[in-house]
């Protein structure tokens, strides 16, 4: 027998061992394959260095439950590495972490499926049968690991991540969730049904069973995508509209301004030839104010509010203060899209407090808001601000969380209780209430996480 021959004979026929010494390149393959769609998925770009590790350190333990443990064990405890390893490198959210990791796990056995359906058209036996030949289960793995590099490169190209989820209304994003949700259960069903009566259906059936799930799975991913993409074109369009109101504002205090300067200018020259200083502070100040409303408007800006839904809640609160003549001042000190809280709740929180400055607010004689962003570095978190003036000395900022209470007539009473219930549900979210002779203040406090030494 020429080498040729024995080395054909030694791949076509069971050998556990060359099994066991090929599962070394497969599993490193798999677990490359497994990382690269988990950093797409999960929107994360990292260093090279801190992939390697990862991938490493992974493969390091699944080699050790390979020798030390027994399925189902093994890919339960390599799932809970993957997890960890994820949570310690690249400081994901438990949750996410889950839902990335749990999508090529599904991938990979939803394409171990379809491969043994190949395999069962081909030989006409169950791949269980050939799972012990180096050269068929070598095949086998390189058809999985393929379709999973497809997957991989189909996710690069429609940027497919979680944060399709991101920005999204619940109703919507429930309506996707539920989507794949149910994809995955049907093609699962699908499969098992076609694996159970694959000695009775016609072998042209199975094939084109298995092509429309291919199709509908990757069909349905790209509708997922357009979903996303109109739901961020129609959000846009709102907040040009928005945008477009702020500027017309803005053009109409400058023109008005601007027809006034004469008037203006003669004016601080009447009080400076009467030496009348006390008057000129007071008209100072009046300058001052109408100033300040410009630069704040300015401030308006999409691109300083860098966060689409941020900015809708601010440009629609300030349209309707604008319309109450009451002073918005804006200050945004950090990058909205840092903000270590979900938009959803963020903006619902947002939304309540402005409500309630602009209640208060309209009954003042000065009629102020304040709004800023900040971050404090000195106690690692991050703080969205809302300050107004109020007439009610007596509010007890205790009490305006509880449920039905209020200080106005025909009021629900509600909307901070919402605010209460949110941060019951987030441990790094809590607020602290003030008021002085002056100013009633809502401060937001988000905590990030610590950082790992």
């Amino acid at each position: 027998m020429n080498p040729l021959q024995k080395i054909i004979s030694i791949l076509t026929n069971p050998n556990a061992e060359l099994i066991n010494i090929l599962s070394f390149p497969g599993t490193l393959i798999e677990i490359i394959l497994d990382v690269n769609i988990c950093l797409v998925v999960l929107n994360i770009k990292p260093m090279k260095k801190s992939k390697y590790i990862s991938i490493a350190l992974m493969y390091i333990f699944a080699i050790i439950s390979k020798f030390f443990l027994t399925p189902p064990f093994t890919i339960i405890f390599d799932i809970l590495i993957f997890v960890l390893i994820f949570l310690l490198i690249f400081k994901t959210h438990v949750i996410e972490t889950c839902i990335g990791i749990s999508i090529p796990f599904i991938l990979t056995a939803l394409f171990e499926m379809i491969s043994s359906q190949i395999y069962t058209l081909i030989f006409d036996k169950p791949y269980a049968e050939f799972a012990t030949y180096p050269l068929y289960s070598t095949i086998f793995l390189l058809i999985v690991y393929s379709c999973l590099s497809i997957v991989l490169q189909f996710f690069k190209h429609f940027n497919v991540n979680v944060s399709l989820f991101s920005n999204l209304n619940k109703k919507d994003s429930i309506s996707i969730f539920a989507t794949i949700i149910l994809g995955f259960i049907t093609v699962f069903l699908q499969l098992y049904i076609t694996a159970f009566y694959n000695n009775i259906l016609p072998h042209i059936i199975i094939i084109l069973s298995i092509v429309c799930l291919i199709a509908y799975f990757f069909v349905s991913l790209f509708n997922i995508i357009k979903t996303k993409q109109l739901e961020i074109a129609n959000r846009d369009i709102k907040n040009l509209q928005l945008y477009n109101d702020t500027l017309k504002i803005m053009y109409d205090n400058i023109r008005a301004f601007k027809h006034d300067f004469h008037n203006i200018v003669n004016g601080i020259g009447g009080y400076i030839t009467a030496k009348d200083i006390d008057g000129l502070e007071k008209y100072y100040k009046s300058l001052f104010n109408d100033c300040n409303n410009i630069n704040n408007l300015s401030a308006l800006n999409p691109e300083i509010i860098n966060n689409p839904s941020i900015y809708a809640i601010l440009a629609d609160k300030y349209t309707k203060a604008n319309s109450k003549n009451i002073q918005i001042e804006l200050g945004i000190f950090l990058d909205l899209n840092s903000l270590n809280i979900d938009t959803y709740e963020l903006t619902r929180i947002l939304g309540i407090l402005l409500d309630n400055s602009i209640e208060a607010a309209q009954e003042c004689e000065r009629k102020y808001i304040s709004v800023r962003f900040l971050m404090d570095n000195r106690m690692n978190r991050q703080l969205v601000i809302v300050e107004n003036t109020y007439n009610n000395k007596d509010v007890d900022t205790y009490k305006i969380f509880e449920k039905s209470y209020t200080t106005k007539p025909h009021n629900t009473g509600l909307g901070l209780w919402e605010v209460n219930k949110i941060l019951k549900k987030n441990d790094n979210l809590a607020i602290f209430t003030s008021k002085d002779d002056e100013l009633f203040k809502q401060q937001l406090e988000i905590y990030l996480p610590k950082k790992v030494l």
